[in-house]
């Protein structure tokens, strides 16, 4: 089944679109509330999946959603709808004042006619720049007026030269990424969400993303959906396919990047694997 109908912006393109925005919203009030910063993480989280699961609950009734809250559930894999939801990327970053590298990812499995399934509604807010980034162009969704603080600059530093640039997880990067850049004569970038970094190559700020210390279903389901959408690349590292709503829950690797270097990335990555 194709990731993404071709017939244009469904209905549910257009409530994945309006999830993550309300939810990215809420988020941006949340950030300079009253709340005891070591409490501001979990405390916004909730109330950004409870934002969600509302509106799913009236306006998708018969579909099951997907996400930390419920990392075990079996009904999924014989549903026919299944909306994969991860209110709050990049904890650390929305915690920290002035970080804008954080989103709210929010997709839609669906099963096929022929039984087979996949991504076919997707959106990624980064609500610190008041965009839904999308497979068909970044959305704004709320007047710069209102984000509060001033606007952010770019997530990453203009480009100096044409050495391939490589994101990666400030927190957690590949072992090996010093190595892999150096073989590619790339150089890396450390950003705090996947929304975030991913948005980078969408937006030609990065060539590639590269992600090894494992992802759930929920965690790149818009990410798969929104890079595919836009004629990129999205795998496993060693280039292998991801397909979702599968009883495994939790992949090993990400790779995001431009459809020309993809090839190579992949090679340079198997002395690693």
């Amino acid at each position: 089944m194709s990731p993404f109908p071709e017939h244009g912006r469904t209905n549910d393109q257009r409530l994945a679109e309006d999830l993550a925005a309300q939810a990215g919203r809420l988020l941006t009030d949340l950030r300079v509330s009253r709340v005891a910063p070591e409490e501001l993480g979990d405390f916004a989280e909730g109330e950004a999946r409870a934002v969600i699961l509302d509106r799913l609950a009236v306006a998708r009734p018969d579909d099951l959603v997907f996400g930390e809250w419920n990392p075990d559930s079996r009904e999924r894999l014989e549903a026919d709808r299944v909306w994969m939801i991860d209110p709050l990327d990049g904890v650390s970053s929305y915690c920290t004042e002035g970080r804008p590298d954080w989103a709210v990812h929010v997709a839609l499995w669906e099963r096929g006619p022929e039984g087979t399934g996949g991504i076919t509604a997707c959106a990624i807010a980064m609500p610190a720049y008041g965009r839904v980034i999308t497979g068909r162009g970044a959305t704004t969704y709320q007047p710069i007026s209102i984000i509060r603080g001033p606007r952010p600059g770019p997530l990453v530093p203009p480009r100096e030269d044409d050495r391939l640039r490589i994101a990666v997880s400030e927190a957690d990067p590949p072992a090996f990424a010093e190595e892999l850049a150096e073989t590619l004569g790339a150089s890396l970038t450390r950003l705090g969400s996947g929304g975030g970094k991913t948005a980078t190559v969408v937006e030609d700020e990065c060539d590639a993303y590269i992600h090894t210390s494992g992802h759930h279903q929920w965690d790149s389901a818009a990410t798969y959906g929104v890079v595919r959408q836009r004629g990129l690349h999205a795998s496993r590292l060693d280039g292998s396919e991801l397909v979702y709503n599968v009883e495994e829950n939790e992949f090993p690797d990400l790779l995001v990047c431009k459809e020309d270097v993809a090839d190579r990335i992949i090679e340079a990555a198997r002395a690693y694997l």
